[in-house]
């Protein structure tokens, strides 16, 4: 079967409907939003099959000059919104991108190839798969959401046309970023998803959202800029232009040395892109965006392209100072980024923690550098997405519900948001406990970085405190006064019945993930390296089978089954006072009234800890970042075979 209208279906129908939604106004402007989803998802899902079943060409080459005028493009499109926000090093950044571009040009004149532009071989294709059906999911939300947004957006707020036009245009771009081989195409599309996140980000038109956006820019675009001073450098030593000719000249004896400077400057344009420290700071700033953004770009798909793009070149510096460099870059992104969600209540910044803790574990992966840790980052970056994404659409919703992301405001969610608290739960759990995929991959992990003692520490150290502000989190949403009735809240379609999908995929990814990682996971890993057997994975394989990881399923069975019998057989008879160190006040029922030293009236109050006496979020960030820094000049200082 033909591939070339498949591929170049996946990118260009997304941005046909995203110009449909732009051009359409009311009803019509939510079929083509809602078409757009369906098709996509579709068109993602029919690819899968296709690559899995082996039935595609080698090959799809592209002109690359449509390519180099795009890049252009959108390069001038930088350069000019640099001159409206009056930013001057992003104008800086764009104009030597556009340098740097030319002469990747210009050295490339005479080059020839028959090579790909295009590939969706396995890893392309997981990605794929999480933008088109995850990212399908999270749009198709966004109709309700936003129907919602604008009863309560600041008069500042850009047109809704504009905000679907990027967000879901978004979708076809981003499978143009992981399906690009050829790397003019790769840098154009890396930055238009740059472009896409600095319009959404700055929706709403406050001050707060204009501030962020510009930063989101700037990092973004310094990201930008090592990618396209890479592509020049493989230009110019002769390593051809695409990524695969790129990993095969640099595993080569003549290009084992000549490759590492333009592989580094690539993992460090990933870091930007995947907000790893010290870059952290712009996607903690796009929680300002609407929800539906930070599920989709920030959370689930954009923010990948980073890890995707390590995990790409990873084989390519094994067994490299580089590689150990890049996995301590990502253990130590891990483990301090999960210890500052601990001092969050901020419900969507907990999710941005959460999500550059999880980005730098993968990155920690690919630095690892062995079938094995390659397999657990495929394991994370699939299971994240959905769960993520989950979790994003339930704060989404809960916030437009009781008018506050925090934490501390969601005491009584479970009476008055039911299904969505539920949903939450469920979220939150698979992201904590077993039988679920991200626990799995977090052992697989850990034992895959035993020969790297610095690394296995920061591994268990971030597990550790993942543990922690995940529990915290549920814990507070579980707290409730007693009811005797619970009535599902009403909610849109498109938001209830796309969270709703999305559990069910939580809920099938944790029964299935044993046989996901034995059958799939586990076999492209290992092709990954060009092997057939790899003994660790071999090991892997035979531990993760039903028949020795049953306990594993009993543990969540069993806790669900004791909440149903308590939630049954609980009566509003077995309601009792709290003891609240003081008499209760006779009149104040059931309330956290007490009477205190000297007769005084007092109410009791709960709250989680948040270590904020302990751990300072700014001065912890600052240190964080700055030996973030040294750990890139490291980057950069150690570039030779070990």
């Amino acid at each position: 079967m033909e591939i070339d209208w498949l591929l170049s279906a996946l990118i260009v129908a997304p941005i046909a409907f995203a110009l449909a939604a732009w051009m359409l106004p009311g009803r019509s402007q939510a079929v083509a939003v809602g078409l757009s989803a369906v098709v996509t998802a579709g068109l993602g899902l029919l690819l899968g099959h296709l690559v899995w079943s082996d039935n595609l060409p080698a090959q799809w080459v592209p002109t690359t000059l449509v390519a180099t005028i795009l890049e252009g493009a959108i390069l001038l499109a930088i350069l000019v919104i640099a001159v409206r926000i009056r930013s001057r090093l992003i104008a800086l950044l764009a104009v030597a991108q556009l340098v740097l571009a030319g002469l990747e040009q210009f050295w490339g004149l005479h080059a020839t190839t028959t090579e790909s532009s295009f590939r969706p071989d396995s890893l392309a294709t997981i990605l794929v798969l999480v933008v088109s059906v995850v990212g399908s999911i999270i749009v198709f939300y966004s109709i309700g959401y936003m129907k919602n947004h604008r009863d309560h957006a600041p008069a500042t707020g850009a047109p809704e046309g504009r905000f679907f036009l990027f967000l879901v245009g978004f979708l076809g771009v981003m499978n143009g970023l992981v399906l690009a081989n050829d790397l003019k195409w790769l840098s154009f599309f890396w930055e238009a998803t740059t472009l896409c996140s600095f319009v959404l980000i700055g929706h709403d038109g406050t001050l707060e959202a204009k501030r962020n956006a510009k930063r989101a820019l700037l990092i973004n675009s310094f990201g930008g800029l090592a990618m396209v001073a890479a592509a020049a450098i493989v230009q110019y030593n002769g390593g051809g232009e695409t990524l695969e000719s790129l990993t095969r000249f640099a595993k080569s004896d003549a290009g084992k040395g000549l490759m590492l400077v333009p592989m580094a400057l690539l993992c460090l344009a990933a870091f930007t892109k995947s907000a790893q420290m010290p870059f952290q700071s712009w996607l903690l700033g796009a929680m300002v965006a609407p929800t539906p953004v930070s599920a989709l770009l920030h959370s689930a798909t954009m923010v990948k392209a980073g890890s995707y793009l390590v995990l790409r070149i990873a084989p390519a510096f094994a067994g490299t100072a580089l590689s150990t460099v890049v996995a301590l870059a990502g253990a130590f992104t891990f483990a301090l980024t999960s210890v500052l969600a601990i001092t969050q209540s901020n419900s969507k910044k907990v999710l941005a923690y959460s999500t550059i803790s999880n980005l730098g574990l993968i990155v920690t992966c690919a630095g690892i550098n062995t079938p094995l840790a390659y397999g657990a980052a495929l394991m994370i970056l699939c299971f994240h997405a959905v769960s993520k994404g989950l979790l994003f659409l339930c704060v989404g919703t809960i916030e437009q519900s009781i008018g506050s992301r925090d934490i501390e405001d969601m005491g009584e969610i479970m009476w008055r948001m039911p299904l969505t608290t539920i949903v939450t739960m469920l979220g939150i759990v698979s992201m904590l406990v077993p039988p679920f995929g991200m626990l799995l991959s977090k052992w697989i992990t850990m034992e895959a970085s035993v020969g790297s003692p610095a690394i296995l520490v920061l591994t268990i150290v971030g597990s550790a405190f993942t543990v922690v502000f995940w529990a915290k989190w549920i814990g507070r949403i579980q707290t409730v006064s007693y009811h005797p009735k619970y009535t599902i809240e009403k909610l849109s379609a498109s938001m209830k019945w796309m969270m709703l999908i999305l559990a069910a995929g939580v809920v099938a990814g944790g029964i299935g993930a044993v046989d996901i990682y034995r059958y799939a996971i586990a076999g492209l890993s290992m092709a990954a390296y060009g092997v057939t057997n790899d003994p660790l994975v071999a090991t892997a394989r035979h531990i993760m089978s039903y028949s020795k990881v049953w306990p594993l399923f009993v543990l969540p069975l069993g806790a669900l089954l004791l909440t149903l019998i308590h939630f049954v057989r609980f009566k509003a008879s077995h309601v009792r006072l709290t003891f609240l160190c003081g008499e209760n006040l006779e009149d104040a029922a059931l309330s956290y009234e007490f009477r205190s030293i000297a007769d005084r009236n007092e109410t009791a109050w709960a709250a989680s800890y948040y270590l904020r006496d302990v751990v300072t979020e700014g001065r912890l960030a600052l240190w964080s970042n700055l030996m973030a820094t040294v750990i890139l000049m490291a980057m950069f200082g150690v570039l030779h075979p070990l």
